[in-house]
């Protein structure tokens, strides 16, 4: 099957609505990079934080979440609004019974970027606290883009079964004629949906119907859109790191091991230079 986020409105009380389910798209990328059970919980919720983002814009933006806590655990996530995503993160385990040990970020800093292409781009931060990754990505969109949002993530995993993988999602996001009335009377009504563990094994649309029962109101659907892991790498991009290393120092790399060879850390496709390559590329700057 492959995964699906759905973009719709509540009509009745001024908010949009994402639901996500990036379980194919997840399970790639941890199974490409060996993550463990923990770090395979943080970069699921991060894509899921970022996809949300891309979906709430406006136009062609693409958005990036990126974070590192003093514990040296960190992820980056990539997504546009149609969801084709890419993702990395790297673990450091800690001293056992720490509690940062179980899906809990640590002290640091979340930054959210967002551009389009041919134009400037937009970053904003937030200190990370020591909590999960939902509450740090609330206290984002509260002190950031201050906006009122109610956001469900739901990630299961087990070292014993890796096969048994579940990543799904939801957001609520005020739109600018949202008033306190109707973000109380919202997540009064979400908050006890979302906690009940059998609502995340049902599919997109069942879990649309239980929040339309719970809301009393319609969800209606504006777009559906099939997420996907997509690395955007080329050798042209890798070119320019070679570029940007300067003449001397590539050539001593060719001369050491016989070539330069990078790799994309979202995909880890390799690419290798040999000695004609580098002269062509610096004779062509």
């Amino acid at each position: 099957m492959t995964d699906q986020v759905i973009l719709g409105i509540v009509p009745n009380n001024h908010f949009r609505f994402s639901l996500a389910d990036l379980t194919n798209t997840a399970r790639e990328i941890i199974h490409l990079h060996e993550l463990n059970r923990e770090m395979a919980v943080f970069l699921s919720k991060t894509m899921l934080g970022a996809l949300f983002l891309a979906e709430m814009t406006k136009n062609q933006q693409r958005v990036s979440i990126q974070w590192k806590d003093e514990t040296n655990k960190s992820a980056l996530a990539y997504s546009d609004r149609y969801g084709r995503m890419k993702a990395v993160a790297y673990g450091d385990k800690l001293e056992e019974g720490d509690i940062r040990n179980e899906f809990i970020l640590g002290q640091g800093i979340m930054k959210v970027i967002r551009w389009q292409y041919d134009s400037d781009f937009y970053q904003s931060y937030t200190n990370l606290v020591e909590d999960t990754f939902e509450f740090n990505f609330l206290k984002y969109l509260t002190e950031s883009e201050q906006v009122k949002s109610i956001v469900g993530m739901d990630v299961e995993s087990t070292d014993r079964n890796p096969d048994h993988f579940r990543v799904k999602g939801v957001m609520f996001e005020a739109l600018p004629e949202a008033t306190e009335e109707d973000f109380k009377y919202l997540k009064n009504r979400i908050d006890p949906v979302i906690l009940k563990e059998n609502f995340w094994i049902l599919s997109l649309e069942e879990m649309r119907s239980e929040l339309m029962i719970a809301l009393e109101s319609d969800l209606l659907i504006l777009s559906t859109e099939e997420p996907a892991f997509i690395c955007d790498c080329s050798r042209f991009k890798v070119s320019e790191i070679i570029l940007s290393l300067g003449k001397i120092e590539a050539n001593s790399i060719v001369e050491e091991v016989g070539q330069v060879e990078i790799t994309c850390e979202f995909c880890k496709k390799a690419y290798q230079f040999n000695l004609e390559d580098v002269e062509t590329l610096f004779d062509n700057e």
